[in-house]
């Protein structure tokens, strides 16, 4: 394995050698795609993830939702804002999350899983904002993919309710260095998140060289699906057939958020091989879902045009908003 790690990484340097204008070209168009929506709407939840998954975030949702989430999802209610950050501030947080409250909370490693391949997705900012009003030129087109999204998640928490029950083992907690200082982690997180796009934008800009235009955007798809969505939407194909295929490639996610998922699980026995074939069950889900709503006339028009123009502070609002039952909760056992 050592020697495999070893001869990748050289044959990867190579391969960034042969093209290094393409290499440079695509990393930069990958950056620039993190920076216009995927760190505004990343970066706020990071950086509250200790308020919105402390102990007392556990106690006040398990009192609120406690009840729905062990009788719809076999799931504790201190699950919950794991799944709420995962939905709306899609990947990586929804995974630090999750591996916050599960060791806080005590939920062992098959229910970490459950959590972490079906909350896996993107933000609601990039796909109504970037995907769907920025992209596509259609806030609606993007709301259906987030609907979309929404159900495959909810529907992968139900159907994988009898599975990984044998994993009973406990989760490990996140390192000190992120439990410390909070806002640190969250912009070392985020700068992570711009590191893998831009590697995996730079490798296929690089393969573009030597296996056409053609194959390594169909490659970038698989590989990163912000900077492959922007492709497709820039195709010409007409909607009807480019959103199935979008959705398609966030609900699996890219193997670039796959990498980021994992990483952020890394030590909680999570096989790279289940989550994956559980990001393709979501494909096909998420997939149908979209066909199945394009039956139907979509809203004409949705008040999104403020995300649009500043999806970090509505991220911002929303992160506050879901941290103020632990705020009253904090206030009364101060009080």
């Amino acid at each position: 394995m050592r020697w495999f790690k070893f001869l990748s990484g050289l044959a990867l340097a190579a391969l960034l050698l042969s093209a290094p204008q393409a290499a440079a070209l695509g990393a930069a168009r990958a950056m620039a795609q993190w920076y216009a929506s995927v760190a505004p709407a990343l970066f706020p939840f990071l950086a509250l993830m200790p308020l919105l998954t402390c102990d007392e975030a556990a106690t006040v949702y398990e009192l609120l939702l406690g009840r729905a989430m062990r009788t719809l999802f076999d799931l504790p209610g201190a699950a919950a804002p794991a799944l709420a950050v995962g939905m709306i501030a899609g990947s990586p947080a929804g995974a630090v999350a999750a591996r916050r409250i599960a060791a806080r909370s005590g939920m062992d490693r098959g229910q970490l899983q459950r959590l972490a391949v079906a909350g896996a997705g993107f933000s609601p900012a990039f796909l109504v904002g970037g995907v769907g009003a920025g992209m596509l030129g259609s806030a609606a087109l993007g709301w259906r993919l987030l609907l979309g999204q929404l159900l495959t998640q909810l529907t992968l928490l139900v159907a994988t309710r009898r599975l990984w029950r044998d994993c009973v083992q406990p989760v490990e907690p996140l390192p000190e260095v992120a439990e410390a200082s909070p806002v640190r982690s969250a912009v070392l997180v985020a700068l992570t998140v711009c590191g893998y796009m831009a590697l995996f934008g730079a490798l296929t800009g690089a393969l573009r060289a030597w296996i056409g235009r053609g194959a390594s955007n169909a490659l970038l798809c698989l590989l990163d699906v912000p900077s492959g969505a922007r492709l497709l939407a820039a195709s010409g194909v007409e909607a009807r057939i480019v959103l199935p295929l979008l959705a398609g490639m966030c609900g699996f996610g890219g193997i670039c958020v796959a990498a980021q998922n994992l990483r952020a699980l890394k030590g909680c026995g999570i096989p790279a091989g289940e989550y994956l074939a559980a990001r393709l069950l979501a494909a096909g889900l998420c997939t149908g879902f979209v066909a199945l709503m394009a039956r139907f006339d979509g809203p004409a028009c949705l008040p999104f045009d403020a995300v649009r123009q500043n999806p970090l502070a509505a991220a911002a609002l929303v992160a506050c908003a879901l941290s103020v039952p632990v705020l009253v909760k904090m206030r009364k056992s101060i009080s």
